[in-house]
């Protein structure tokens, strides 16, 4: 009778030299807006904004953009003065 080792059943199944896995990471990126330039207009004022979100609010009046980077946005005057939000 003949000695050979016995066969390893790990070595013999469909797809034992495979591998597999999943990797996932996020990366979380702060709003950012900058007001590039500020233009007086007779009924309010014109802003030249850069921002890294799609949408932005003035004096309460949300405005959206189809793109994040370079806009121009006419804001009318207001009597109690300008405050902004970004990244709504």
């Amino acid at each position: 009778m003949l000695l050979l080792p016995p066969l390893c059943a790990a070595e013999t199944m469909l797809g034992g030299g495979r591998a597999t896995g999943q990797l996932g990471f996020r990366v979380d990126v702060p709003a950012v807006m900058r007001v590039l330039q500020v233009t007086p207009l007779a009924d309010g004022h014109e802003y030249r904004i850069w921002t890294n979100t799609r949408s932005v609010s003035f004096n309460g009046r949300e405005f959206r953009f189809s793109r994040v980077g370079e806009h121009t946005l006419k804001v009318p005057s207001s009597p109690q003065g300008t405050f902004l939000v970004h990244g709504l």
